[in-house]
């Protein structure tokens, strides 16, 4: 392209799409935002050709992060020079400095570590880009300015919200607190396990937590098959309480332990005072995710 002809173009988005950018992100903490033409957020296919999508695979989300991905579907190249995301249901902070290109039919996956949650905040999105077409950063014109609203075919932002949100919710009631080893009796294929979970509520408040169950893993289940029923109810201000969870395998397979990656992350279905309820998963520490494996291992005659 002449670099007249991408002058413009610059010039042109940058008049439309900067103001854009100050009034759509001023106005999201309190409705969705807009996507038609004639709102101040700008449809991505009207951007350059960029697509953006927002979601997180299994590994993402213990690890707290979010995947951007950015898709070129137009004819010319795109430099992001920077992009950020804001959602009302997010502390800002969320963004990326280092520019990238995409010529016509890429994609790259951008992971941003996660900021903290704002409860009780709508999880609506939006990605603030700023952008040169046709690389054109070289042509001497400021990069234009876009707000873009990425699809969310997951439910992601939705998701991130309802974990992070329950789990501040619990923890003003109570803290739940794994082993560090687990508990064992008997050698061989006679071996037998429990993990001994601690409930420790919080010392003051009028927080409540009541744990309905502890659901299976992909590597282990109760002793008598499946979740482990608990129904316990706590208070804030309550004696700390133990919960025995007696572990069998969910079935013998070398190649289990060999592909694990979230069988020793156990799942607490409960629900909050404050009206909240769902799955809090707690990951297994070195040790004892060690001592499940070897558990398992020998349960299981696979020594």
């Amino acid at each position: 392209m002449p670099r007249a002809r991408r002058r413009s173009m610059a010039a042109v988005a940058a008049v439309v799409l900067v103001t854009g950018l100050a009034t759509a992100l001023a106005g999201c903490s309190s409705d969705a935002p807009e996507t038609d033409p004639g709102s101040s957020v700008t449809p991505a296919a009207e951007v350059a050709g960029l697509r953006v999508e927002v979601r997180q695979g299994r590994f993402d989300v213990p690890d707290g992060v979010l995947v951007v991905s950015f898709a070129n579907e137009g004819d010319e190249s795109v430099t992001v020079e920077r992009a950020e995301v804001r959602s009302p249901a997010l502390e800002p902070g969320m963004e990326r400095t280092r520019p990238f290109d995409l010529a016509p039919g890429d994609r790259l996956d951008v992971r941003m570590p996660l900021t903290a949650s704002v409860c009780d905040a709508r999880p609506d999105t939006v990605v603030a880009v700023e952008f040169h077409a046709d690389g054109g950063s070289d042509g001497g014109t400021m990069p234009a300015t876009a707000v873009l609203v990425p699809t969310d075919p997951y439910d992601t932002m939705a998701r991130i919200a309802d974990r992070d949100c329950l789990a501040e919710s619990v923890a003003a009631a109570a803290t739940i607190v794994l082993p560090e080893r687990l508990r064992t009796a008997g050698s061989g294929t006679d071996a037998r396990a429990v993990i001994d979970v601690r409930v420790e509520p919080a010392a003051s408040g009028d927080a409540a937590v009541t744990i309905d169950r502890v659901l299976g893993t992909t590597l282990i289940g109760s002793e008598s098959g499946g979740a482990w029923p608990v129904g316990l109810a706590v208070e804030a201000g309550d004696a700390v309480a133990g919960i025995e969870l007696p572990v069998r395998p969910a079935r013998c397979d070398a190649h289990a332990i060999a592909d694990d990656k979230r069988g020793t992350i156990l799942p607490f279905e409960l629900a909050t005072s404050d009206g909240r309820a769902g799955v809090l998963e707690l990951a297994s520490g070195d040790a004892l995710k060690a001592d499940l494996y070897a558990y398992y291992a020998e349960r299981c005659g696979l020594d």
